[in-house]
């Protein structure tokens, strides 16, 4: 049995769609989330040994303590795409904020880094980790400061 590090503290799941507008929709009835905020993504990533461009349409929701982010691929080769085509619609990762990004859970293989969003020291601030095989998604390290100020941004007044 494999302990995780203490200070992980779930703050998003992940839902890869097709289409975001018609999964703003689909989430909305099934779930009942509101305030939704918009936030296209173009940034440098690595995932596994592709690098390059990724863009994406991205959507937020207020989950209670938590909240959604639905990613609609575009552009790149990343985890969300593969998940899309492979495994379709759904949960393909969970976020937790973590303050030690080098102590990873389970010692699992960093898959896709975040390669234009950093911490202070140079590190990477988004990761996600190959758990698909142990947990069934993807986990993603999120390093805190990020993870609370995204999760600040989402349950804002302002859009």
């Amino acid at each position: 049995m494999v302990i995780p590090p203490s200070g992980l503290d779930i703050y998003q799941i992940g839902v890869v769609v097709a289409d975001l507008d018609a999964g703003i929709d689909h989430y909305s009835r099934l779930l009942g989330l509101t305030g939704w905020k918009r936030m296209d993504t173009d940034y440098v990533a690595r995932y596994r040994d592709w690098e390059g461009r990724i863009a994406n349409r991205n959507a937020f929701a207020p989950w209670g303590p938590i909240h959604l982010e639905m990613i609609e691929p575009g552009v790149g080769e990343g985890n969300a795409r593969e998940w899309l085509s492979t495994r379709g619609e759904g949960i393909f990762h969970v976020g937790v904020a973590i303050d030690d990004m080098d102590k990873r859970p389970m010692d699992a293989e960093v898959v896709f880094e975040v390669r234009t969003q950093r911490r202070p020291d140079g590190g990477p601030a988004i990761l996600h980790l190959d758990t698909v095989a142990t947990l069934g998604f993807f986990l993603e390290l999120a390093w805190r400061p990020l993870a609370e100020r995204l999760d600040a941004w989402v349950r804002s007044e302002a859009g």
